[in-house]
């Protein structure tokens, strides 16, 4: 079987027309995996071989695919973009590809316009040579380098990439390398994930003699400037990965320069309505640079919406949606009314599980630390107003954590005196409980690290990462504990170590070393960057963990 895997922003007619050429011409035995990446549903005439996965939001093209990966059953896993169109079984003779090519692991077809023009299918891995020099130029200079339309291939050829419109994936490239890198939410995805498959001996293969029309860019001129920005974004994460620290630096300075070069040969042209566009994008990447890359000028940081109200001495943090409970309107009144249900109570925080209109609910406050930390937070947000917005940060990019209710805070002549924060019970336990309770096994352990690749690729980075602040049901793995949550444009080695130094700490006497290394190498595994620095980062791992160990930072084992 093959899997058809197309993300969408809802229903329109290139989705139509896309899904109606498969069924007219796909002979082999095939689904089709929708991934929705709108806000509303997706409501479709089809009601056979289609399976559609709601996101509820623009969750990015890498973490939707890898959600269609997830659901997919094929052998053969085929990246579609909605707006291709089949004008045969392209499909069949794909499969017949890879198959009869033991060392090919992904190929793709010939990209062509409406008019059947050539439309560049293959994809060179970017460099600094690629970032000086105009990439037309390199293109008709060394062809065999940097192949591109221009090269006028007649048979199957292997490249350095491939252009993601169309392409299709052996399952056992994505079971050795992992699946596509969720740090990239838009462009260079598939780039990155051609030369991780290149790297572990997978080759990349263009076939030409197999054509797919392709509506090239319709969708994502709407959003012009910030789609630039969003490539620049992802170049930064592809160039820190691939090429090291030195090599993205040249990297920014060469584009800050080269920006205000072209912003500076634009500007001329700013009074022309049909060239000023130009002007504006360059102008926005030397801005974007300049400014030291703001998170929120490209196509994926959104801060979900929320309101801020003050009521009954409180200020209150409420979801979109939410309003202030009236059972909950004294938060210290509310929190003693759930009786002696302690789940966890410390120095810095007192937690309970309690009812809210029926629902079981976890209510935590955090403790008053002392004038020390009084004054720090006059200069700070509360703890819970960051767990609070940590966690619609989370929900916005798909990450699973208990919903949150509601956040307060009591503050007097700008000093915090108390803070709550409420989420939605969870049938789950901890990390810590659930190796102690249950009869875990490698599934579990390869799950885990799975998870833990899948929020360092995203930037996500729990400071205090411990064993409770992990929750399971056996199916699915919550984030809690928020905080002390950060967002990184990129997380290093040493980053890592730190991190994943908790956990080992947490588990080095109820884990066989065994299982922890085998944690390890599936949190690696495919990941050029880190298996480059096995060593440091195993080096690394034991030293930090040492030194959670003698500073008694487990408290259950």
């Amino acid at each position: 079987m093959v899997s058809i895997i197309i993300i969408t922003m809802g229903y329109d007619e290139l989705l139509r027309d896309c899904i109606d050429s498969i069924h007219n011409h796909v002979k082999c035995n095939f689904e089709i995996i929708i991934v929705n990446n709108a806000v509303s549903p997706l409501t479709t005439p089809y009601t056979q071989k289609l399976i559609i996965l709601e996101n509820g939001r623009n969750l990015g093209f890498a973490r939707a695919v890898n959600k269609g990966i997830i659901a997919a059953r094929g052998d053969m896993i085929l990246l579609l973009n909605s707006d291709t169109l089949l004008i045969d079984d392209c499909l069949t003779p794909m499969v017949s590809f890879l198959t009869s090519h033991m060392d090919a692991g992904v190929c793709g077809v010939q990209l062509i316009f409406q008019d059947h023009k050539l439309q560049n299918s293959v994809d060179m891995i970017p460099n600094i040579f690629t970032l000086i020099l105009n990439k037309s130029f390199l293109k008709i200079v060394f062809p065999k380098a940097y192949p591109s339309k221009r090269s006028g291939f007649k048979e199957p050829v292997e490249v350095p990439s491939i252009i993601g419109a169309c392409m299709m994936i052996k399952r056992e490239v994505i079971d050795s390398i992992g699946m596509l890198d969720e740090g990239f939410f838009f462009y260079l995805e598939e780039t990155d994930f051609c030369k991780r498959a290149k790297d572990h001996g997978f080759g990349i293969w263009h076939l030409p003699e197999i054509r797919v029309i392709h509506h090239q860019g319709k969708t994502a001129k709407k959003l012009n400037v910030r789609r630039v920005i969003e490539f620049q974004r992802s170049m930064c994460r592809f160039f820190m990965k691939h090429k090291g620290l030195s090599q993205t630096i040249i990297f920014y300075v060469c584009m800050i320069l080269k920006s205000a070069i072209k912003s500076i040969i634009n500007l001329p042209f700013v009074l022309v309505p049909k060239l000023r566009d130009n002007f504006f994008k360059s102008g926005s990447v030397f801005l974007w640079y300049i400014l030291g890359s703001p998170k929120d000028w490209g196509l994926e940081y959104k801060f979900p919406d929320y309101k801020k109200t003050k009521k009954n001495g409180y200020t209150w943090f409420l979801a979109e949606g939410r309003d202030i409970p009236q059972q909950a309107i004294n938060p210290r009144a509310f929190m003693k009314s759930f009786s002696d249900n302690v789940l966890n109570h410390s120095r810095t925080a007192l937690m309970k599980s309690g009812t809210l209109n029926g629902d079981t609910i976890y209510l935590k406050r955090y403790n008053f630390k002392g004038i020390k930390d009084a004054i720090k937070n006059l200069f700070r947000k509360s703890r819970a107003q960051k767990a609070f917005k940590a966690a619609l940060m989370l929900k916005g990019m798909g990450v699973s954590t208990p919903d949150v209710l509601f956040a307060c805070e009591k503050m007097r002549f700008g000093f915090l005196l108390e803070s709550y924060i409420a989420t939605q019970g969870i049938h789950a336990i901890d990390l810590v409980k659930y190796v102690h309770e249950n009869p875990y096994d490698d599934k579990d352990i390869i799950m885990f690290a799975k998870y833990m690749r899948r929020i360092h690729e995203m930037g996500i980075m729990h400071v205090y990462l411990k064993g409770e602040n992990l929750l399971t049901d056996k199916s699915n793995i919550f984030l809690i504990d928020l905080d002390s949550l950060r967002r990184l444009r990129f997380i290093s080695h040493r980053q890592i170590a730190k991190n994943l130094s908790y956990l080992n700490a947490f588990f080095t006497k109820t884990v066989p070393l065994k299982q922890r290394m085998m944690f390890l190498n599936e949190y690696i595994k495919g990941n050029t960057y880190l298996e480059k620095r096995r060593g440091s980062l195993i080096s690394k791992i034991s030293i930090y963990t040492d030194k959670r160990l003698k500073r008694r930072y487990v408290t259950s084992q």
